[in-house]
């Protein structure tokens, strides 16, 4: 969705260099957040987590704005073709 590489970090800190779409970012988001719940983390291991999770919500909220601003300009321009009807006023 987003056709731009982004450069995020996975859980093991390890660069990423690709394309990651919107789906990714909430489904990887989604896995770290259960993982808070279900596992026995250390506190710092926690807040790499967390702070992991919260980048991840952040690039997808970045590429559903991107796509809504994409989907509007296309949407005026559509309605900018529209032929104008006559209207007579009586």
């Amino acid at each position: 969705m987003s056709g731009s590489t982004k450069r995020v970090k996975n859980k093991n800190s390890k660069k990423v260099s690709r394309d990651i779409t919107f789906e990714e970012h909430v489904s990887y988001a989604e896995k770290i957040l259960i993982d808070l719940e279900n596992n026995d983390l250390t506190l710092e291991e926690a807040v790499e987590n967390y702070t992991e999770a919260l980048s991840r919500i952040k690039l997808a909220k970045k590429i559903l704005e991107d796509t809504r601003n994409k989907v509007e300009i296309i949407e005026r321009g559509s309605l900018d073709e529209m032929p104008e009807k006559n209207t007579k006023t009586k």
